[in-house]
């Protein structure tokens, strides 16, 4: 529970406990919900004008879960997110692969962002995001070293009219985009799957808004507390 110290808030604190109990229960309510929703509102607000890789998504996963009970002692609200992707930015960590395949980094291609431009700043396009992707399991057959594997993929990607092959080049493995005529196609990373693992920086969102909400609870106390009094007709 909150403990605010300022007389005025206290003196009106004191009368609605005197005057009308079963009112103050609702003035706290109503100071618990409003730090939640304005920590919602300002951690929205950083994420649309700070976060790299913002979206509609990322926007919409910012919730408040209200405190609803009337029992001070049980009151409370939580603000988080619930896209799991959050609480890595939040903390920052590690991603590891989770089978043979190296962890998947959508490329700036992917994002319609040029090649290898940095850092990327927008999610891969949807017909070119992971879980869009279709890869055919055809196996190619008669080649005789690595080069000609690939350039065998290409081909037979390209006549069967396939946007999208995995390779593994030297510059390292990936999905790669093709394009092209049947022939001369060509071939853009979209997906880099050479790494086994990749940290993930910490990218406080949550920490600092909430931080700044703790500074609001005795504006948002005093009103509750002025509202509830003016309701009842407490004279002051």
């Amino acid at each position: 529970m909150f403990r605010i110290n300022t007389n005025d808030i206290q003196e009106m604190e004191a009368e609605l406990k005197t005057f009308a109990r079963r009112a103050y229960p609702f003035a706290t309510k109503k100071t618990i919900n409003d730090a939640a929703f304005t920590a919602q509102r300002l951690a929205k607000a950083d994420i649309r004008n700070e976060l790299t890789l913002r979206n509609r998504f990322t926007e919409q996963s910012i919730q408040v879960d209200q405190a609803r009970t009337l029992r001070v002692s049980q009151q409370e609200a939580t603000v988080g997110s619930t896209a799991d992707y959050m609480e890595d930015q939040e903390f920052g960590g590690t991603k590891t692969k989770g089978g043979k395949k190296g962890v998947a980094i959508s490329t700036s291609f992917s994002a319609g962002q040029g090649t290898n431009a940095q850092p990327r700043t927008r999610l891969p396009r949807k017909a070119n995001k992971l879980a869009n992707i279709r890869l055919s399991k055809r196996r190619t057959r008669g080649a005789t070293s690595k080069l000609q594997e690939n350039f065998l993929k290409v081909k037979q990607a390209a006549q069967a009219g396939q946007k999208y092959v995995f390779l593994d080049l030297r510059r390292g493995e990936g999905i790669f985009r093709v394009q092209g005529g049947k022939k001369r196609p060509r071939i853009k990373m979209v997906h880099d799957l050479s790494r086994d693992s990749v940290v993930i920086p910490r990218n406080p969102w949550l920490a600092p808004v909430v931080a700044e909400t703790e500074r609001m609870i005795p504006a948002f106390y005093a009103d509750a507390l002025r509202f509830q009094i003016r309701r009842l007709g407490i004279f002051r």
